[in-house]
């Protein structure tokens, strides 16, 4: 078994005033479904509830090919013959590496509005798998609406040529033949707008509950401050995105809002005036990139997908964020001063196979005037062949200046116990040039994860409880009881 993932080391971010992200050291993918902390993973098809249907049978599909190359996101069309509401997603996984399993299941309307979405836990093993939604999407009888899965990086997924010549449809469900299979390449999930070739079957279903005249048990009230995850972060459902006009390097003051920017900026959305707001709409990494405050960023209610890149998914300097869904690049934040992040959900970055890149989802080499309250970060990376894997959910490293005055606040640390050394690293480390002041941990909730620890040693580590200004009040484990600090 390889170590864990040592924290990362950068070149100087703060040395040239007007410097664009460099390569960092780190990176991550895998996801959980939120909001609560238990992980989306799959069950086997034959616990699936009874009173949901399908498409498909319990059956192994026939003909099926194994499919590989680029990320890609497969599924199908569909529209249910009576009122119902979709309870999760089911797909046939071809090869029994973890690495065939797919990223996230989603289901859109037709139109492609995201409705629901759920990450997916890496499984062993072949065969028909079902992951469930957090909440219960109802559907409106004959409304056309797709299903779909996103591979990893490999691409893999089943495939059955020829089998959407005809209709699959069921009393409950209809599954039109000719012209269903859908796919879209994409590093990130994103709505399969593409036909597949010769009528093939991705074997990705969807688990519906026809309509009763009895009514779901009232759902248990999510606890004040209930976490951040795919149903509060983000572009709101129902939210149409027009394509992005704009430069991808701004140097004017503006508000992008409802805007879908990715399709035309596929590196990154560089900031380099003040003054601007991004709100409801799917971006590509953000950097703002001038400290001395004169370049600025707000983020509301957006998609942030970096994707396959070396760089963080939101970088640099006065940038405040607010209900944000952050994916891929190597670090999700990464902060060198004035930033504030809130109400946000952090996970799945980029670890490429064979590299060696270590991640997190909140990171600071040197820096100060940093607030994170009330977030889910969760690096998401599983070690690889390389020792490329998780530092911290949060970590702070005093690598190119002190860490000072930061607040971390109710926020919930996603276990890792595969990759994760500690989850929080403190930034009062003896191996580091530069310590860190007033930096105010308090309320937040570890997750223990399989091992018990959060992390594969610990929760946390380089908190130094003496320094001056700094607190470590009330943080507690998900199961309770107190989480302690170590100096490290």
């Amino acid at each position: 078994m390889h170590s864990p993932v040592p924290p990362t080391h950068t070149s100087n971010p703060r040395r040239l005033r007007r410097l664009v992200p460099v390569a960092l050291l780190a990176a991550g993918l895998s996801a959980v479904a939120l909001t609560g902390p238990a992980p989306a993973a799959p069950t086997a098809d034959s616990q699936r509830a009874a009173a949901t249907v399908s498409a498909f049978g319990k059956g192994e599909p026939s003909g099926v090919v194994v499919r590989r190359g680029p990320s890609r996101e497969v599924g199908m069309r569909f529209s249910p013959k009576v009122d119902g509401k979709v309870v999760g997603v089911r797909y046939y996984k071809p090869l029994a590496w973890k690495a065939a399993t797919p990223r996230s299941a989603t289901l859109w309307s037709g139109s492609g509005k995201r409705l629901a979405r759920t990450s997916i836990a890496p499984v062993a093993g072949t065969g028909w798998q079902t992951v469930k939604f957090r909440s219960k999407v109802a559907l409106t009888k004959g409304t056309r609406y797709v299903v779909s899965v996103h591979t990893r990086n490999k691409g893999i997924h089943a495939a059955t040529p020829g089998s959407f010549a005809t209709n699959h449809s069921t009393a409950q469900l209809r599954v039109p033949g000719d012209r269903n299979g859908w796919t879209s390449v994409s590093d990130r999930p994103t709505f399969p707008s593409s036909e597949a070739r010769r009528d093939a079957n991705y074997w990705v279903d969807v688990r519906f509950k026809p309509g009763t005249s009895t009514q779901d048990p009232t759902p248990t009230p999510t606890p004040v401050g209930g976490w951040p995850g795919p149903d509060n972060t983000g572009v709101p459902a129902g939210t149409t995105l027009t394509p992005y006009t704009g430069p991808c390097t701004i140097t004017s003051a503006r508000t992008i809002s409802g805007a879908d920017v990715l399709s035309k900026c596929r590196d990154a959305l560089v900031i380099q005036t003040t003054g601007v707001v991004i709100e409801k709409s799917l971006v590509p990494g953000v950097w703002s990139i001038y400290g001395d405050g004169d370049s600025s960023v707000t983020i509301t209610d957006s998609d942030v997908r970096a994707g396959a890149v070396s760089t963080a998914g939101i970088w640099g300097y006065n940038i405040k964020a607010s209900r944000v869904d952050v994916t891929g690049g190597q670090h999700s934040f990464q902060c060198n001063n004035n930033c504030e992040v809130t109400d946000s959900w952090l996970h799945d970055q980029h670890n490429p196979d064979g590299g060696s890149y270590h991640n997190n989802a909140f990171i600071s080499n040197g820096g100060h005037t940093m607030v994170v309250r009330h977030n889910t970060l969760h690096c998401t990376s599983i070690l690889n062949s390389t020792d490329g894997g998780c530092s911290g959910d949060l970590s702070l490293f005093g690598d190119f200046d002190p860490i000072n005055d930061v607040t971390i606040d109710n926020n919930l640390f996603r276990a890792n116990n595969s990759s994760i050394s500690y989850c929080l690293y403190g930034g009062a480390s003896s191996s580091k040039p530069y310590q860190a002041t007033n930096v105010r941990v308090t309320n937040n909730v570890f997750e223990r994860g399989a091992n018990r620890r959060c992390g594969v040693y610990g929760p946390v580590t380089s908190f130094d409880s003496n320094a001056s200004g700094n607190v470590w009040t009330n943080n507690t484990w998900d199961t309770g009881g107190a989480v302690n600090p170590e100096r490290g």
